[in-house]
């Protein structure tokens, strides 16, 4: 099992099988963060990984995600392995994702109750608060 939070490099793409199952592929972002001596946040290196997930919840994500968002990720590491057209042997990871939520760390979460909230605020906008990604 493998857990972490990542940033959402593209919109989720639902997809359809031959079955008719709802899967969704999106792409993304893990990087370190540590302070300087001088107190300023540093980014380390990014790490891009592709997250899969299956069925509802793959339904459920792809209405609640968008690029941009930070999302907090349980699943299976996965390696696939295949030879590319000059005979190399290539090799990707993924995860399987069994659990993924909107982080709350940096934004709230933008569920119908969050929106019907903002819908009746006196400007009618949402706040804009700095991306994590």
């Amino acid at each position: 099992m493998i857990s972490g939070m990542f940033g959402v490099v593209d919109a989720p793409d639902i997809r359809f099988g031959d079955d008719g199952s709802a899967w969704v592929k999106l792409r993304g972002v893990a990087k370190d963060r540590r302070r300087t001596k001088d107190g300023q946040w540093e980014d380390g290196d990014p790490t891009y990984i592709d997250i899969i997930v299956n069925g509802k919840n793959a339904e459920n994500l792809a209405e609640s995600v968008t690029k941009g968002d930070a999302i907090v990720v349980s699943g299976k590491l996965v390696q696939r392995e295949w030879t590319n057209k000059e005979g190399q042997k290539q090799k990707a990871y993924s995860i399987r994702a069994s659990e993924v939520g909107v982080s709350t760390q940096f934004t709230p979460a933008k569920t119908p109750k969050f929106l019907a909230g903002m819908a009746n605020t006196p400007s009618g906008e949402e706040s804009q608060v700095g991306e994590p990604f």
